[in-house]
């Protein structure tokens, strides 16, 4: 693999940069980025001090709408919830309790204002952990019946994960999480529970699609160096992190959209899936509105791609390479870190050894790894991705090679 602090997703940078090539520059890493411009990326540059420079591009105008995309109801109903008995009257004092508590709206609010609610919280939180048996079936109930984007969606629901940690809590989350105003919240938590959600098999597409059409859809990464995460990178730690099949879709509705604000946030990452539905969907893309270069990458991308080489003489075995990777999967990064220490380029060394059953263990350990949400997991998923189009492209080869024989 890359050493992630080398560079920054090479391949996925090629794939924004023929994406959103229009009016794109380059500053050294950690300059002030120029009044209207954000930042869209990282690349190599032998200009900059440490080598790193970001890639900026022309803000957006904010759009005034959110997109709406519903969950799919086979998703959504495939977490069972627990047959709870809620006695007549149970839940109309803690129903009261919650409108009450839940009565305001952290954008408007000062940082006072909001440390004195957030002991009001505390209060509330106490009381559900202290009477579980009563109050947990009556805080479901009543996430489940909310009909507003009242800061309950996202308090109410890490409460309820929090008291009980199931599937089904964790599936109500997402849903929660979806419905929820997003003006004045911790967008880095709201993503990076996002993530974690789409990595353990939920169904997040909608939270995507919600990240996308949020015109305030960027935050600074409080523990990696206040890394700046804009549409893209929030989209791609969210989609990257689900299972594509899930995902593709979702993807494909959003680069077809033609004034949707990040459909090219959207075709970034869909090319980046390295799936035959990917495939089968970027066939599929409506190509008005994006630049020549962005259907000549696309083309490109489906009939003859930069794949990588593989290495003559691999530096590392296919044992140890499916060690570092199920690591990863497992949340034991150490085998990795010892691997990119060993080949710090080993992606060729992967396309050399690994095999096409080793696929999908590939595939598990990408989304493990990007649901860390930082930009060093998005180096990583450069990696990955390069591996994984280089793997389904021989496979894909080998198959109609069998088909004529």
């Amino acid at each position: 693999m890359k050493s992630r602090y080398a560079s920054i997703i090479p391949l996925l940078l090629l794939m924004m940069g023929a994406v959103s090539a229009q009016n794109t520059q380059t500053i050294c890493k950690g300059s002030k980025v120029p009044d209207g411009f954000v930042v869209a990326g990282e690349t190599v540059s032998n200009s900059c001090p440490e080598g790193t420079a970001w890639v900026i591009k022309p803000a957006r105008r904010p759009e005034n709408r959110l997109d709406s995309f519903d969950v799919p109801a086979s998703r959504s109903l495939s977490e069972a919830e627990p047959n709870e008995t809620i006695k007549l009257g149970q839940c109309n004092a803690f129903q009261q309790e919650i409108a009450e508590t839940y009565d305001f709206n952290p954008a408007t609010m000062s940082r006072g204002q909001i440390d004195a609610q957030s002991q009001k919280l505390d209060v509330f939180w106490n009381r559900v952990r202290q009477s579980r048996t009563t109050l947990l079936p009556c805080l479901r109930k009543a996430l489940n019946e909310e009909q507003s984007d009242s800061f309950f969606n996202i308090d109410g629901s890490m409460l309820l994960v929090d008291v009980d940690p199931s599937r089904a809590s964790k599936a109500l989350q997402v849903r929660a999480f979806v419905k929820a105003n997003l003006d004045g919240t911790d967008l880095e938590y709201w993503v990076k529970t996002i993530a974690r959600r789409g990595v353990e098999g939920f169904d997040t597409s909608a939270a995507g699609a919600k990240w996308l059409s949020y015109p305030k859809a960027k935050y600074n990464d409080s523990i990696h160096g206040g890394f700046p995460v804009d549409s893209f990178f929030g989209a791609l730690f969210i989609f990257g992190s689900m299972d594509e099949e899930l995902a593709t879709p979702v993807l494909l509705r959003i680069a077809n959209q033609l004034n949707h604000p990040h459909r090219d946030d959207a075709l970034a990452i869909l090319m980046s899936q390295a799936t035959p539905a990917s495939m089968n969907a970027l066939r599929q893309v409506n190509t008005a509105g994006f630049p020549q270069g962005t259907r000549e990458s696309i083309r490109d991308l489906l009939e003859n791609p930069r794949l990588l080489k593989p290495r003559a003489q691999p530096g590392l075995t296919r044992a140890e390479q499916l060690i570092a990777f199920q690591g990863i999967v497992d949340g034991n990064y150490g085998p990795f870190r010892e691997m990119v220490m060993k080949s710090p380029d080993g992606e060729a060394d992967a396309v050399a050894t690994l095999r096409p059953e080793d696929i999908s263990l590939l595939r598990s350990a990408r989304r493990a790894s990007i649901s860390r949400c930082n930009q060093h997991a998005a180096s990583d998923y450069g990696s990955f991705t390069k591996i994984l189009w280089a793997l389904v492209w021989k496979r894909d080869k080998e198959a109609v090679s069998m088909f004529k024989q």
